[in-house]
């Protein structure tokens, strides 16, 4: 483990120079509980005030360090030397962007992190939503999804924060000495311990979870933050109401609301238009609307809206919190409308849709895509399958951390994704393929845009693959296409990504299905 850590560490500080940040005036970061509002100075120093729901604000100092762009050491505001936060007087804190994500880590002299503030655009109200929303999803999808901090450690035993980080390795099959470690993962249906641990590698947000976590054990129990349910902690179970299993688009409409999860049953495949084309079936109906345009009025009650869309009508899932949507074996769910999008999300948090095939019936040019996003975060698209004749696959609006992972995206009409002013947008493991005809992937105005492990093949030659305003990062992909487009905006900091100007190239099959009923 020791081994593992330090070529970690070292793997870690060579990201960290390829990706410094300086701390902006005015930006906002949020640890667990407090969100803090950066005040900068000339020298670049920044002044964190703090403010939270049931607690006094309070502050501490980020002192720039000169030479090193995004380093900066841990200072108090009064006199007593008093820091708020987990750390001590000269604690180095490091300002990482990496796989999407922006965020301060603290870190102990041994270089471990002890604590972490994440940069949101959210104001407080909705960071301690956020929060209430990963504080009930499960502990196995939160080690591999988010960033964790200590408030919301501070809810495990000592003994269950040793597992929490163990997971973290057994998930990419490490192999244990400890007898009890070696039982508990043994039993997991997950678990394949590799030939070699020296061959793991882990990103860098589950790096520093692991690291995070092994702070938190060292701690004493007093300087600990306690959550106020721990006695219900150590079930680690599920917040959401049930499993409801549905068959049929009534079932479905019915079924729509936060914290559960509404399954498809197997082969069964949805046409959402059956339904949506019946106004009353959402006119007048408490939690449900039939609108001609949907829009965001400040209102934070979830709403199930048929929207009107030139040919027929759309769903737009409204204000929804920790809705899971997901298919069993050979399940799908389309629509007929060639302006509609299949599913529309507007102000969600935490949702996800998971193991489905999603698209349109009739083919041709139309105006509508796939999965529409606008507002909202934490939301999440994985083993799906989506196609056209969508315009796009992905049309993401102002919305805040957005993974797609192990998804094709392919014969769309115009082209793979839009994704307009939103932030820590993320695309692992995923295909794109057979897609056509204006730019391929346009990005305005979206920041930290990441592509991990993705490939691209078999698109319309004549378009340019990428359009963009900002920055994008790519790790590890493929990308087959004779017109890149806006190549000086791509960024490749670790070297490992293939590049091949034939259009019609068809890489071989992935070692790993992605898609559908790929578990």
């Amino acid at each position: 483990m020791k081994r593992l850590l330090i070529l970690l560490f070292t793997i870690h500080c060579s990201l960290f120079t390829l990706q410094a940040q300086t701390i902006k005036n005015g930006s906002r970061w949020w640890d667990g509980q407090r969100l803090y509002t950066a005040t900068v100075d000339q020298e670049g120093n920044a002044r964190m005030e703090g403010e939270s729901v049931d607690m006094g604000g309070d502050s501490f100092l980020l002192n720039k360090v000169e030479g090193r762009e995004g380093r900066y050491t841990l200072a108090s505001t009064n006199s007593h030397g008093w820091i708020f936060i987990r750390g001590e007087l000269g604690y180095r804190v490091d300002y990482i962007r990496q796989e999407g994500m922006n965020f301060l880590a603290v870190r102990k002299p041994n270089g471990d992190c002890c604590y972490t503030l994440v940069l949101t655009p959210d104001n407080l109200k909705n960071c301690v939503a956020q929060q209430k929303i990963a504080d009930e999803r499960e502990v196995s999808w939160m080690l591999q999804n988010y960033l964790m901090n200590t408030h919301y450690l501070g809810r495990f035993s000592k003994s269950q924060l040793r597992l929490m980080r163990n997971e973290i390795l057994a998930r990419h099959g490490w192999r244990f000495q400890s007898k009890d470690l070696q039982d508990h993962f043994g039993s997991q249906p997950w678990y394949k311990p590799v030939a070699n641990n020296n061959s793991i590698k882990l990103s860098i947000i589950e790096m520093t979870n692991v690291q995070l976590i092994k702070s938190e054990e060292a701690e004493d129990d007093d300087n600990r933050v306690r959550y106020e349910n721990t006695q219900a902690a150590p079930k680690m179970a599920q917040a959401v109401k049930g499993v409801i299993t549905i068959n049929t688009e009534e079932q479905f409409i019915n079924a729509l609301g936060n914290d559960r999860i509404i399954e498809l049953g197997e082969d069964v495949h949805l046409n959402l238009s059956r339904i949506l084309e019946r106004e009353d079936w959402f006119s007048g109906v408490p939690g449900r609307a039939w609108v001609t345009i949907a829009k965001s009025d400040g209102n934070d009650q979830p709403v199930v809206i048929s929207e009107y869309c030139n040919d027929g009508q759309q769903l737009v899932l409204k204000n929804m919190r920790n809705l899971v949507i997901r298919g069993k074996h050979n399940s799908s769910i389309e629509v007929n409308p060639r302006y509609s999008f299949c599913l529309s999300f507007m102000g969600c948090q935490g949702c996800r849709v998971e193991n489905l095939t999603i698209g349109h019936t009739e083919g041709g040019y139309c105006d509508g895509g796939v999965i529409g996003v606008e507002g909202g975060s934490g939301n999440v698209i994985t083993s799906c399958d989506l196609y056209g004749c969508g315009t796009y696959g992905i049309v993401a609006r102002d919305t805040y951390d957005l993974l797609v992972s192990k998804t094709n995206i392919h014969d769309c009409t115009y082209g793979i994704m839009e994704l307009y002013s939103s932030e820590s947008v993320r695309f692992e493991n995923c295909d794109f393929f057979s897609n056509r005809e204006y730019e391929l992937i346009t990005n305005n105005a979206s920041q930290n845009t990441v592509f991990r492990g993705c490939r691209f093949f078999g698109n319309w030659a004549d378009a340019p693959l990428f359009r963009s305003s900002e920055d994008i990062m790519l790790y590890g992909c493929e990308v087959y296409h004779p017109v890149i487009g806006a190549r000086a905006r791509l960024k490749t900091p670790y070297n490992d990504c293939k590049w091949g100007e034939k259009a019609n190239f068809i890489p071989d099959p992935r070692k790993d299905p992605i898609g559908p009923d790929v578990k």
